[in-house]
């Protein structure tokens, strides 16, 4: 690598670091360009180098930490039975948002379609790969958990809905901070045990459903 190769690298990482930095300290949303410049210690103009707008940072942001989870539930899936590894991989995706709540925040700001329309294109393209990349493995560990079912590609897209909407949720409650106000301490470990127990009790209904469906030709 260039050695202004790996310096723009660098800079850029330190751009990121210094963004997680003030945000966790101030509301993210109130951050400014000028504000991450000056954390990082180099000039605003420089920023824009590297990102081209604010929403291309929190972009970055999300997509980078995106990825290494990604990398961690694809490493998990790839151990025991069919069943275990979703299990497993569903209970590592709950763990992951729960250690980072930064990250689900920024999660679901950049996903609103709003932000999205004022993104740069080939960031939108970026996430839109990453998204196939997260379902094509929930699809496959859903293929393999169920192969004995049948089930056709449209079934598996349905209970993908159930996965999505469950990990969406959880990342809902973790992003508002909707643990720290409840009236009793309880054990996080076990909640979300038993959110994953539900999660996977509701995929295998839901499938053997549409196995038996599929059987009578319905």
């Amino acid at each position: 690598m260039r050695y202004q190769d790996k310096t723009f690298q660098q800079r850029e990482s330190e751009l990121l670091d210094a963004a997680r930095e003030l945000f966790q300290t101030q509301p993210w949303d109130r951050v400014t360009i000028a504000e991450v410049a000056r954390q990082a210690g180099i000039g605003k103009g420089t920023v824009y180098k590297h990102f081209p707008s604010k929403e291309a940072l929190y972009a970055r942001l999300v997509l980078d930490r995106s990825r290494l989870h990604l990398s961690a539930l694809t490493a998990a899936a790839e151990k025991g039975t069919a069943i275990d590894a979703l299990r497993r991989a569903l209970r590592l995706a709950f763990d992951q948002l729960l250690a980072d709540p930064l990250h689900a925040q920024l999660c679901l700001q950049c996903d609103r379609p709003a932000f999205q329309a004022r993104l740069e294109p080939e960031y939108r393209a970026e996430f839109c790969a990453l998204e196939g990349q997260y379902l094509e493995l929930f699809n496959r560990l859903l293929h393999s958990s169920f192969a004995d079912l049948q089930l056709a590609p449209s079934d598996c897209e349905q209970l993908l809905w159930g996965v999505e909407a469950c990990v969406n949720g959880v990342m809902a409650r973790i992003a508002s901070g909707g643990f720290d106000n409840w009236p009793e301490p309880f054990d996080l470990k076990l909640y979300f045990d038993r959110v994953t127990d539900f999660a996977l009790a509701g995929l295998q209904g839901q499938a053997a459903a549409l196995g038996a469906r599929n059987s009578h030709g319905e």
